[in-house]
């Protein structure tokens, strides 16, 4: 760095503070500082400043972490042409406007809390980070080689669409906090550690809980810190954060980019209590108000279902969940159901789980055969496919449509979902569609099944040797046998049958 560079921000940044107390002084009491509106009290003035410095504050962070200076460009050109700083030192004095801009926040928010403004700063302490960070790097930036990662992921077909799109925000995350450097300058201790502290401390809804959206994590985990009852960050989702960062360094340390060892691995991700406690299922009074809300007992109309009243719509709304708490699927495995895979062999209707033409499973072992539960043939499932699908490539839930990154027919009905739980008091943090899942694996294991019989079922691959070389598959009656053994007492479908025109009804 120039010699005097630090000089030259140190004046910048009082200039700055100068200024901010003349608005103090110059700004009649009651009056906002900086929003741009009256509030009606003195009390609003100060949240409406708080909020605009706060949304200011994760505009400069994020600046930071991008190296976006030009957003000051008049200002740094004035500086330079000022102090006749020669064109290589633009980037570092660039950071260090976006240091003090930055530190100038924090003291905004400070003075705005106090009656006095306090005018006693210590800039030398802004310039001694800058100095840190002036260096220009050297070799590629991490985000410069991003897309040419994220091309090969794809064109191997090691990630989908949903998954580059998760990966992609823990790119971003890491560099929010450590900036976006060098490959070679990332260190194990110096930035890996840390983004394991802060992932460990961010609350689980930390990207969608309203109050927090203009936040950055790290600002999110300092203002929650104190606050035992937030719930943080599953240790699954953190090992998965690191598996996209040393996805990445692998990427990175067979193209010579980086030397030695990955600094992602060798972490703990601790899992707490056992498997089966860590996961919800829907049993007992939550599962009984459930099924008993309006989708199931009638509801006011197709477009009011949270209200009660005498409308049933045999949708997929009505159908999906109801297939999921006797047969255990994975959403889009039935989202994407064709009438053609409907089918009945021997008396048995099942239903034929595959990847033809532009479905998709999530492996090999999800293509098989479910029969079909007594009590869904009971409440009138196969007549409304016959409704419904009349052709064997009609899709059985006509009104899905694909959406997300990747295109699939289960994401409005999720964001649905979602809704619809949260309207009739039931939404629960882990207790979702895929709990049904684990419901259906648990009546099965009670009820006796052995563990190829629950996998088949399912379509999860068995563990050992036996299972996954030589067991080549049950026939339809003993999987036919082990799936009626399923039952929910807590449910009661009674009120449901099929009346003479095969259209589902209510008593």
């Amino acid at each position: 760095m120039i010699p005097e560079l630090q000089d030259i921000l140190r004046r910048y940044l009082q200039r700055l503070v100068d200024e901010d107390l003349q608005r103090h002084l110059a700004t009649p009491p009651g009056e906002p500082l900086y929003a741009g509106f009256v509030p009606a009290s003195e009390e609003d003035a100060v949240d409406a400043d708080m909020e605009v410095l706060s949304h200011i504050r994760s505009d400069l962070r994020e600046a930071l972490a991008h190296r976006k200076y030009e957003r000051f460009g008049d200002e740094i050109d004035a500086l330079m042409k000022e102090n006749d700083l020669p064109a290589s030192s633009r980037p570092a004095l660039g950071m260090g406007v976006l240091q003090a801009q930055l530190q100038l926040v924090k003291l905004q928010e400070e003075r705005r809390m106090q009656p006095v403004p306090e005018i006693v700063l210590e800039p030398s302490l802004v310039v001694e980070s800058v100095s840190q960070k002036a260096p220009e790097p050297e070799g590629p930036l991490l985000q410069e080689v991003l897309p040419k990662f994220f091309k090969q992921m794809r064109q191997s077909e090691e990630w989908t669409e949903h998954t580059l799109g998760q990966n992609r925000q823990t790119y971003e995350m890491f560099v929010q906090l450590n900036g976006n450097l060098p490959v070679t300058a990332y260190t194990k201790k110096d930035h890996f550690t840390p983004f394991y502290d802060m992932l460990t401390a961010l609350p689980s809804l930390w990207s969608k809980a309203r109050e927090w959206r203009d936040m950055t994590p790290m600002e999110i985990v300092e203002h929650t810190a104190e606050d035992d009852a937030v719930p943080r960050l599953a240790m699954k989702t953190v090992k998965r954060h690191f598996s996209a960062l040393g996805r990445l360094f692998t990427y990175l340390i067979k193209r010579g980019l980086y030397e030695g060892e990955n600094p992602a691995h060798g972490f703990e991700f601790p899992s707490k209590g056992r498997a089966k406690s860590r996961r919800h299922m829907w049993e007992g009074d939550t599962l009984t108000a459930l099924f008993r809300s309006p989708v199931w007992t009638g509801m006011m109309s197709e477009s009011r279902r949270t209200e009660p009243g005498e409308v049933i719509v045999r949708d997929e709304k009505f159908w999906l969940p109801i297939l999921a708490l006797y047969h255990g699927n994975r959403l889009e495995e039935f989202a994407q159901l064709v009438a053609g895979d409907v089918r009945e062999e021997d008396g048995i209707p099942f239903f034929d789980v595959n990847d033809d033409g532009d479905k998709q499973l999530k492996n090999e072992q999800s293509r098989r055969r479910i029969p079909i539960h007594p009590e869904v043939v009971r409440i009138g499932f196969l007549e409304y496919v016959k409704a419904n699908a009349p052709n064997s490539e009609d899709r059985v839930f006509p009104n899905l449509k694909p959406g997300g990154p990747d295109k699939r027919l289960g994401y409005t009905f999720t964001k649905w979902w979602s809704r619809y739980r949260r309207q009739i008091g039931l939404y629960e943090v882990g207790l979702d569609y895929h709990s049904f899942r684990h419901g259906v694996t648990t009546k099965l294991f009670d009820a006796g099944a052995s563990a190829a019989i629950v996998d088949e079922i399912t379509g999860h691959e068995g563990q050992g040797t036996s299972s996954k070389v030589y067991h080549k598959g049950s026939g339809l009656n003993a999987l036919r046998d082990a799936i009626q053994k399923i039952e929910w007492p807590e449910v009661d479908f009674s009120h449901l049958y099929v009346s003479t025109d095969g259209v589902v009804a209510i008593r």
